[in-house]
């Protein structure tokens, strides 16, 4: 057994690949459920340092001697020692910002503190004006987004989310955003991480959210780029609530070519552009028409009633896009068929209710797509009402066809959760879904929560 660091040692059983720790609880930044299967804590439940990453070339650097877990745990142990190396450069953003100050100084030569930056880093001069607007941002704007990402609690990619998302905003705007979305941070993906910005930013200057909108909306264009090999991109900067009404109905068209089309939906859709637009009616091959079918497109917005009657100007999502302001969202109610559905203020999911029959009725099918929003499987942003639903528990298992036994799934982790190879999902009793991976590593999943941001304290 050898002792590395003052904090813990490791022993390794070459046999299964097993690693045994002993860490020093205070050491620990992760619960004490942070553990692998055999009771050990992870490496990822370990403060990532230098002496971490050290211990993880010594004893998992044969991959082929790890046991299945051993292989997750390490890959995570990596991953954290990786964002702690990336958290140096929330230091060398100080520097950077430091020497944008000097620069700036009165009676300074320059202010070219980026031309410096990019030239001692063997930058590009973009990438070296990125990297120096960054870094005055965090020090004078965003400083507790600074000190998470000094933490590892961050790493670069969701630290780029936060600052350019504030970019446009007052000093004070800037603040009241990071204060609502970091607590969460640390725990969501770029792209959740994104829409909470979004959010957060209608929340505290809504009428700020709508000019910068009613000035993007006079940007509005289509444009077309050569690509390699005898293909173009057309391109279309339109307003959201056009731009997925849009997609919608060419996924509706592309669904009615019926099953035996052997085309795959991006090829419909692509082809059904391309008719639409170019004045063709019909498909290119006649032995597959288009289907044309009446009704609107279904775009869904998820708006609170206060939002909804001018009472308060709370962010609202429109699926497929994002987080919207209310006054958008007022547009789009205007000519909307509404359905009410109420949801628990207490939990911000949707509220139950149940059926019997092993095919979920439509209502019942309705009201699972609404509480989910999207794809259940964990860091999924698929949106559920073009996807699938299942029982949780299996209905030949005596699983009910009910809303607590029900969830929707994009159709690749709907497969995931059949032919997965050992992934398992369980309901729990407070709604949400514990998915354990082949690993036994488990992650929770919960339904959508309708609620506001609250306010930091």
């Amino acid at each position: 057994m050898i002792l590395v660091s003052p904090c813990f040692h490791w022993s390794r059983a070459p046999s299964c690949g097993r690693i045994e720790h002993m860490v020093d609880v205070e050491e620990w930044v992760g619960a004490p459920d942070s553990l692998l299967l055999d009771g050990s804590p992870s490496p990822a439940a370990v403060q990532p340092s230098g002496w971490l990453a050290l211990e993880l070339d010594q004893y998992f650097s044969s991959p082929a001697d790890l046991s299945d877990p051993a292989l997750i745990d390490a890959l995570v142990g990596y991953e954290r020692v990786v964002a702690w190396a990336q958290a140096r450069q929330a230091r060398q953003a100080r520097l950077i910002a430091e020497l944008s100050a000097r620069r700036s100084e009165p009676g300074a030569v320059t202010d070219w503190a980026a031309d410096e930056v990019g030239t001692a880093l063997h930058l590009s001069g973009g990438t070296a004006a990125f990297r120096t607007r960054q870094a005055e941002a965090l020090v004078s704007r965003l400083p507790d987004t600074l000190a998470a990402w000094e933490a590892g609690l961050l790493d670069q990619r969701r630290v780029t989310v936060i600052t350019e998302g504030t970019a446009t905003l007052s000093d004070e705007h800037a603040a009241l955003v990071e204060a609502r979305v970091l607590p969460k941070a640390p725990e969501q993906t770029a792209a959740q991480l994104r829409a909470s910005v979004k959010r957060a930013i209608i929340a505290v200057d809504p009428g700020g959210a709508q000019e910068r909108h009613e000035q993007a909306r006079r940007d509005r264009r289509v444009a077309v780029n050569p690509e390699p090999d005898g293909m173009a991109s057309l391109w279309a900067l339109l307003p959201a609530p056009d731009a997925v009404a849009a997609y919608e109905w060419l996924t509706r068209l592309a669904r009615g070519c019926g099953a035996e089309d052997p085309r795959s939906m991006d090829e419909r859709r692509a082809d059904l552009l391309a008719d639409l637009l170019s004045g063709r009616l019909a498909n290119p091959d006649p032995a597959l028409p288009v289907p044309v079918n009446p009704g609107k497109p279904l775009v869904q917005l998820l708006m609170p009633m206060t939002s909804l009657f001018g009472l308060t100007d709370d962010p609202c999502e429109l699926l497929g896009y994002g987080p919207i302001t209310a006054e958008m969202a007022r547009e789009i109610a205007a000519s909307a068929v509404w359905r009410r559905l109420l949801f628990d203020p207490a939990s911000g999911a949707l509220l139950d209710h149940g059926r019997s029959t092993y095919t979920p009725p439509a209502a019942l099918a309705e009201f699972v797509r609404a509480r989910d929003v999207y794809c259940r499987f964990p860091g999924c942003r698929r949106k559920v009402v073009n996807g699938e639903l299942d029982h949780v528990t299996a209905f030949a298992e005596g699983g009910a066809t009910s809303a607590a036994n029900l969830a929707g799934y994009c159709v690749r982790h709907h497969h995931l959760k059949h032919a997965g190879g050992g992934w398992q999902v369980r309901a729990l009793p407070d709604g949400g879904l514990e998915w354990t991976t082949p690993t036994g590593h488990a992650y929770v999943t919960r339904p959508y929560d309708y609620r506001s941001d609250p306010d930091p304290p």
